[in-house]
């Protein structure tokens, strides 16, 4: 009786575990992602989230620095696809104006209140990992977002992958 009992333990131990690891797998995302700000001894960081919904799910973090005071911004991006390589992705990182700290329709960066803008179009094997730095000093006080975005990736994966950091300069 009690080897039964033990034995149906673990065999309900052993299926939590399968629907578990299946969940989880199911639930991967496709990009491990890292964007850093940072400014004298202040910094803010922020990891993936996904759009839609517009603007993400995690709040941004906030980084306050002074008006002419220089910016770096680093970050990292890795391919942690369950699918393995990911083709034809579009890296985009800019630095865009906006309304105010916070707001969620992302600002157009190819338009006035674009600061800075590139990407690159590349396959990413599993596992491969780029990265970025830029250095950037703003003089308008104002607030200004720092995202890095993939593109290109919202028919496999219903949706995109971002990082976003807020800068308030003053």
């Amino acid at each position: 009786m009690k080897n039964r009992f033990r034995l149906a333990v673990a065999g309900a131990a052993v299926l939590a575990a399968f629907l578990a690891l299946n969940t989880l797998s199911a639930r991967a995302e496709h990009f491990d992602i890292i964007l850093r700000v940072n400014s004298g001894e202040k910094q803010a960081q922020s990891s993936m989230d996904s759009t839609p919904p517009i603007g993400g799910v995690n709040p941004r973090p906030v980084l306050k620095v002074k008006a002419g005071d220089q910016i770096k911004v680093d970050w990292r991006v890795k391919n942690s696809s369950p699918h393995g390589t990911l083709r034809n992705v579009t890296t985009h990182f800019f630095i865009v104006r906006q309304a105010k700290t916070g707001q969620k329709p992302v600002p157009d960066p190819a338009g006035n209140a674009g600061i800075f803008d590139t990407s690159v179009t590349t396959d990413l094997k599993l596992g491969a990992i780029a990265t970025g730095v830029v250095k950037i000093r703003i003089s308008d006080p104002g607030s200004y977002l720092v995202r890095l975005q993939s593109e290109g990736t919202h028919d496999e994966a219903g949706h995109e992958h971002f990082s976003a950091i807020d800068v308030e300069v003053q």
